[in-house]
C-alpha cells in the first residue's frame, strides 16, 4: 500500500468514526507526547455544556408559568430537536472539533423531558404508562438510528440510556401495581440490566465506543450489586451468595482490568460485611471487639483493592 492510498484510508476511517484523532496521534507521537490541549478542550466543552444546560433550566423556570402550551413544547422538545439537528450538522462537517457532540448532549437532556411536556400539554393524565413507554421507545429508536449514521459516543450513551428507561417503563406498563413479586421482578431486571451493561462494555472495548467501557463497567456493576443487596435481608442463602458475588466481582475486575468494577466490588464486600456484623452481633457483648475487627477489615480491603489495582489493573 503506497502512501497516498494509506492516507486516503486513514481519512475515510477518521470521517466514519472507526478511528479517533486521539488514537492516531497516540500511535504516531506516542502517548506521552499527546498534546495537552485535548484534555483542556474537552474540559471547557463539558463546562460550557453544563453552564448552557443550567442557563436553559433557570430561564425556563422563570418564564414557565407565562408560556402557553405551544411555548412550553417549543422551549423543550422543539428546541431540543433543533439542537440535535445542529449537532448532527456539526458532526458531519466539523467532527474533529467535538462541538457537535456538545449540542447533542444538551439535546439529549431536553428531548425526553420535552416529550413528557408535550404529553402533559396534550391533556394526558399519566394514569397509563403506555404512551410514556411508547415515547421513550421512539426516542431510543431515534438515537439508535442517529448513532448508526454518525457513530458518535454521545449518541451511543443516549441510545443506551433511553433503551434502559424504555425497558423499565415497559415492564411497569405490562405489570402495573405494587406487590412483593413486583419488587422481585425489578430486582432481577436491574441485575439483568447491570449484566447487559458489562457485556456492552466488553463489546465496546475494541470499538470506537471504547471510551464508554469504564462508565458501563461502573454503572453495570453498581446496578447489579445494589439490586442484589436488596435480597440479603432475612435471607441466609442470599447473604452467602452476596459474598461469593463480591469475590467474583473482584476477580472480574482483575481479569478485565476495570477500576470501576474493582471499586464497586470492594464497597459491596465491605458493605455486606458491615451488614452481617450489625445483623447478627449488634446486641452482643462482643460488638465493640467486632467493630475493631471491622475497622481492620476495611483497612485490609482498602489495601487489597490498592494492591490489585497496582499489580493487575494499572
Amino acid at each position: 500500500m503506497d502512501n497516498e492510498t494509506l492516507l486516503q484510508e486513514l481519512t475515510t476511517r477518521l470521517a466514519s468514526g472507526a478511528l479517533s484523532r486521539e488514537t492516531v496521534l497516540g500511535r504516531v507521537m506516542g502517548e506521552s507526547k499527546k498534546p495537552s490541549y485535548f484534555s483542556i478542550t474537552k474540559l471547557l466543552y463539558a463546562l460550557g455544556g453544563i453552564v448552557a444546560v443550567l442557563g436553559v433550566i433557570f430561564f425556563v423556570q422563570q418564564i414557565w408559568d407565562e408560556l402557553g402550551s405551544v411555548g412550553r413544547m417549543s422551549i423543550t422538545l422543539i428546541f431540543g430537536l433543533i439542537l440535535a439537528g445542529i449537532g448532527s450538522m456539526l458532526i458531519k462537517t466539523k467532527r474533529e472539533s467535538r462541538v457537535g457532540e456538545i449540542f447533542h448532549a444538551i439535546a439529549g437532556l431536553l428531548i425526553p423531558g420535552g416529550a413528557l411536556v408535550a404529553l402533559n400539554e396534550s391533556g394526558y393524565d399519566f394514569d397509563s404508562l403506555w404512551p410514556v413507554t411508547l415515547v421513550f421507545g421512539i426516542i431510543a429508536l431515534f438515537y439508535f438510528l442517529l448513532n448508526v449514521y454518525h457513530k458518535a459516543l454521545v449518541l451511543t450513551f443516549f441510545t443506551i440510556a433511553n433503551i434502559t428507561a424504555f425497558v423499565f417503563l415497559l415492564v411497569e406498563a405490562l405489570i402495573p401495581g405494587y406487590s412483593y413479586q413486583h419488587e422481585n421482578l425489578y430486582t432481577y431486571l436491574t441485575m439483568a440490566v447491570g449484566i447487559s451493561y458489562l457485556l456492552l462494555a466488553k463489546a465496546f472495548s475494541a470499538s470506537w465506543n471504547k471510551s464508554l467501557t469504564p462508565v458501563l463497567n461502573f454503572f453495570g456493576s453498581a446496578g447489579f450489586f445494589v439490586a442484589a443487596f436488596t435480597k440479603v435481608d432475612h435471607s441466609a442463602p442470599w447473604q452467602i451468595l452476596f459474598f461469593i458475588l463480591a469475590v467474583l466481582g473482584l476477580g472480574l475486575a482483575v481479569k478485565i482490568k476495570s477500576r470501576g468494577i474493582l471499586l464497586v466490588s470492594t464497597v459491596a464486600f465491605i458493605g455486606h460485611f458491615v451488614f452481617i456484623t450489625n445483623e447478627y452481633f449488634a446486641n452482643s457483648v462482643s460488638w465493640p471487639i467486632l467493630l475493631v475487627v471491622l475497622g481492620f477489615f476495611i483497612i485490609g480491603m482498602g489495601y487489597l483493592s490498592l494492591s490489585l489495582n497496582k499489580k493487575y489493573i494499572n
